[in-house]
């Protein structure tokens, strides 16, 4: 009897040991996604001028890039990533599904529509996982970014 009480006092006291960082290597992971981010957000520039939108013609290429990145992702068994994680994959995924072909009319408009989807998705993701760094006690700046259009 004393046997068993003790393993379960020995269990209960090993399964309170600290939970693994799982938010570092999710933003090193995030952090090679950088690319996209960066090219999303000049192709909304592009798009919003004209003259440029003709550069933009790929946008369905990069977020198709984008999505099956993020399938490789390795999952994570913290909820709050997992859930941001999730919501950026159905955001690209609606955006393949919204887009229109470039010779539409419409392209210009749609594309836009698309990318300032995927931008929400992703600040809102990137903040929540900010503040998981900080309260995780992380020094130094975050990661990861959705730079600011001109």
């Amino acid at each position: 009897m004393w046997k068993t009480t003790l393993s379960l006092v020995v269990v209960l006291v090993g399964g309170c040991s600290e939970a693994p960082d799982e938010l570092t290597p999710y933003l090193a992971q995030l952090e090679k996604m950088q690319k996209y981010h960066d090219q999303l957000s000049r192709y909304e520039v592009y798009l919003s001028n004209p003259g440029l939108e003709r550069q933009a013609r790929d946008v369905r290429e990069v977020i198709q890039a984008y999505h099956e990145e993020m399938e490789t992702f390795g999952a994570t068994k913290d909820k709050y990533i997992m859930a941001g994680h999730n919501s950026v994959k159905r955001s690209l995924e609606r955006g393949l599904k919204k887009i229109v072909e470039p010779d539409f009319p419409t392209y210009t408009i749609s594309a836009r529509k698309q990318i300032r989807n995927i931008r929400e998705a992703v600040t809102n993701h990137l903040e929540n996982l900010e503040k998981l760094w900080v309260e995780a006690g992380k020094t130094g700046p975050f990661p990861v970014t959705w730079p600011v259009s001109e």
